[in-house]
């Protein structure tokens, strides 16, 4: 396991960019306990009120408490809004304030889109019309011609966009997507069994899950895809990859509300594993 902390090492000195959907969560925390005399529903009580980054915000979230340097190419119209009223550790309510973006109405042109001092590219799709068909196979190409590793966090029906990426993330209900069988490597991302990398043509790898109690995923999909750029950034192996973002993941599920895992933790996490 030494050498994964090398890998963190070398990964502090590369620039990762990000391309999808931003979001706001917004975590109400109170309490419940009496039913509405108007409807037979709880009545719930705000204590207060927390607003995190989420979607491939909290991408970059995660990659600044990796100590990673990143950039981000995101809409400027007002992101979606997840808000979710939580008794405890327990999610009562969800109710979203969703939006929905046009990339042909942005003044960036993504054929000449600069990938110069990138080492790695995210695209994180939340099916909110940001990462359109042009805009990955663009991306991709651009990136490929240039050896820039690119990791998908996918969404939506069209899969076709994320030909050529370098693997792509899919959760469990993702992976029963019909495209995915096109793609050369997956990681899945099976919540509490862990994730299983699948390599065309290669035996594949399951790595079980590290948690030791599961409080929250809200967020664990986006730390996954962080990490394992920040791990192909730094010229790591899938594997090795697979390995860090299980170990981030695993820590991230057991906090409340979306989180992350700072470079701190891991390289304690990698210690551990020992």
């Amino acid at each position: 396991m030494k050498h994964l902390l090398n890998v963190i090492g070398r990964w502090q000195k590369t620039n990762i960019l990000v391309i999808g959907d931003p979001m706001v969560d917004v975590y109400h925390f109170g309490h419940v306990d009496r039913l509405s005399p108007e409807a037979p529903v709880p009545v719930f009580v705000q204590d207060r009120q927390e607003s995190r980054p989420g979607g491939a915000a909290n991408v970059t979230e995660n990659l600044q408490m990796l100590s990673v340097r990143w950039q981000s190419w995101f809409p400027t119209a007002q992101w979606t809004e997840k808000h979710r009223y939580m008794v405890g550790n327990h999610q009562l309510l969800r109710v979203d304030q969703d939006r929905r973006y046009d990339p042909a109405k942005e003044l960036f042109d993504c054929t000449g889109f600069n990938l110069t001092g990138v080492d790695a590219i995210v695209l994180s799709d939340y099916d909110k019309g940001w990462l359109s068909s042009q805009l990955c196979v663009n991306v991709i190409h651009k990136a490929s011609v240039a050896g820039i590793p690119v990791v998908v966090d996918p969404k939506g029906t069209n899969w076709t966009k994320y030909q050529g990426c370098t693997v792509i993330c899919p959760n469990t209900v993702e992976a029963t997507h019909p495209d995915l069988p096109m793609f050369k490597t997956i990681l899945a991302k099976e919540g509490p069994k862990g994730l299983r990398l699948i390599i065309k043509g290669e035996k594949l790898k399951h790595f079980p899950a590290t948690a030791k109690a599961v409080f929250d995923v809200t967020g664990a999909g986006d730390t996954v895809v962080a990490v394992v750029a920040c791990a192909l950034a730094a010229k790591a192996s899938l594997e090795d990859a697979a390995i860090l973002a299980n170990l981030a993941a695993g820590h991230v599920v057991g906090q409340v509300g979306t989180s992350t895992c700072s470079v701190e933790r891991l390289i304690d996490l990698v210690r551990e594993a020992e």
